[in-house]
């Protein structure tokens, strides 16, 4: 994780700043930061398969680590040393894709190399060591970035350049998947083989499938609209610059997991699912209007902070209609990339369309009218949302807990050392984490035919239903 997260650390706000400091054109802000999602929609879910199937002395996962790793550092380093606009342009779109897929080939060799019994405690250990990275660059820009003298900004993207080309070296050497991982992805290849298209109407046969698809493609439109943006927009209009941001990000971060959750599961139980569904798109709307009046970064801190609970209460209220919807068919990388897919083509759209508004007006405020608009939007298509009577609220926090303590004990309680004993096929196979994931959430729906129908013809889609029904039993084995 320390490579990663030393990308993560300057390719936000601060890869941002810089692309802006080559062009005066917002639009040419958008292109060159979201360029990588017009090939990504297609690349993530083959190169995610397409590691799922490789051989080879290195693994399935490792050649694509260490050489996505080296991509993003060199590419990253080389943000330093080119001149123009169409030369960043050409290192960023290479190095975004390639981190995007570094990131779906990672959460899939994690599991595989420690067993999802011990998903969790390896995760928990590469979050800390990246955190320390991160601590490092961020730290180094506090103190060398001066937004005045851009020649002060290269030393934190050529820090964290070097970081990723040493760690895809020592990657590329000891980074191993368990040999049972491999056992279990020849078993089960054929249980788990299924044309997309096929696969595509099976979920689309599914209750409320239509309407939160939409939803949450409209809510990634409108966030997507002010992402790269904003940064911007904080530091012409608001007059933040890096280091500003990057305390702003602190300050934010650490209330909204210890006060906005639980504000977040208050709201979820006290309202129904219905009206969380409606009124937090509602409430986005309003906090992102009330941006335009911001005058100073601690505004639009609070609004962030604000909208917090209202994110959470969704995301407690309708993850578990949301988790029927997750992909099913193919190996863990695969599975990854068709869920990456279809966000990085949804974002493209009002991202280019927020950056030629600004270009057009020449007031970057006029982008956050992006994600207002998607959250009436969204409001409306979720109150198409069908709740099965008796699923009005979701379960109470001593259920929550139960399914949670339950989820952890199949990918994180085993008693063995994080570098100790043998993995099991099943215990590699991190294939079945989201057959997991939807069953310890449960099923809101109960029988799918007691939910009104979606298909084409008014009844479940025959097509593919025998390999769907091979895919779940799988999951259930594992």
């Amino acid at each position: 994780m320390v490579g990663p997260r030393a990308y993560a650390a300057v390719s936000g706000s601060l890869l941002a700043l810089l692309v802006a400091s080559r062009t005066s054109s917002a639009l040419g802000v958008v292109l060159a930061l979201t360029s990588n999602r017009l090939a990504g929609w297609l690349a993530y879910p083959l190169l995610g398969r397409a590691s799922d199937h490789t051989g080879g002395a290195m693994g399935r996962r490792s050649p694509y680590m260490a050489g996505t790793l080296l991509v993003m550092g060199v590419c990253t380093y080389g943000y330093t040393l080119v001149g123009g606009y169409w030369a960043l342009v050409g290192l960023v779109l290479v190095a975004k894709l390639a981190a995007n897929v570094f990131n779906i080939v990672t959460a899939a060799v994690v599991p595989e190399t420690f067993g999802k019994s011990r998903t969790l405690r390896a995760a928990a250990a590469i979050v800390m060591a990246g955190a320390a990275v991160t601590l490092i660059l961020k730290g180094t820009v506090v103190a060398t970035w001066d937004q005045a003298v851009p020649s002060t900004w290269f030393v934190a993207f050529r820090m964290a350049g070097v970081f990723m080309v040493v760690v895809a070296f020592i990657v590329g050497l000891l980074v191993r998947e368990a040999p049972a991982a491999a056992v279990s992805a020849g078993r089960d290849r054929s249980a788990r083989a299924m044309h997309w298209r096929e696969e595509l109407r099976y979920v689309l046969s599914l209750p409320n499938s239509k309407v939160l698809l939409t939803a949450i493609m409209v809510f990634w439109a409108g966030f997507s609209a002010t992402g790269w943006l904003a940064v911007v927009y904080f530091e012409r209009v608001l007059h933040a610059g890096a280091a500003t941001q990057t305390i702003a990000g602190w300050v934010t971060g650490i209330p909204a997991l210890l006060v906005g959750i639980p504000a977040g599961y208050w709201l979820a139980v006290t309202l129904t699912r219905r009206q969380v569904a409606v009124l937090a798109p509602l409430v986005g709307t309003v906090l992102a209007l009330a941006q335009v009046f911001a005058v100073h970064m601690w505004q639009a801190v609070a609004f962030a902070l604000l909208g917090t609970p209202w994110f959470a209460a969704f995301v407690i209220s309708l993850g578990p209609m949301l988790a029927q919807l997750l992909p099913r068919s193919g190996g863990m990388g695969e599975l990854l990339g068709k869920l990456a897919a279809p966000f990085s083509l949804a974002s493209v759209a009002f991202a280019l369309l927020a950056g030629w508004s600004v270009d057009l007006t020449g007031d970057y405020r006029v982008i956050w009218l992006y994600p207002a608009i998607a959250g009436v939007i969204e409001a409306l298509v979720l109150t198409r949302l069908w709740i099965p009577p008796g699923e009005e609220r979701p379960r109470p926090i001593a259920r929550i807990r139960a399914d949670l303590a339950g989820l952890a004990d199949g990918i994180g309680s085993s008693r063995r050392g994080l570098l100790r004993g043998e993995v099991s096929p099943r215990d590699a196979d991190a294939g079945s984490l989201f057959g997991s994931l939807r069953r310890y959430l449960g099923n809101p729906y109960g029988r799918q035919e007691d939910a009104p129908d979606e298909g084409a013809d008014g009844c479940q889609l025959e097509l593919g239903r025998g390999e769907m029904d091979k895919v779940e039993e799988s999951d259930a084995e594992h």
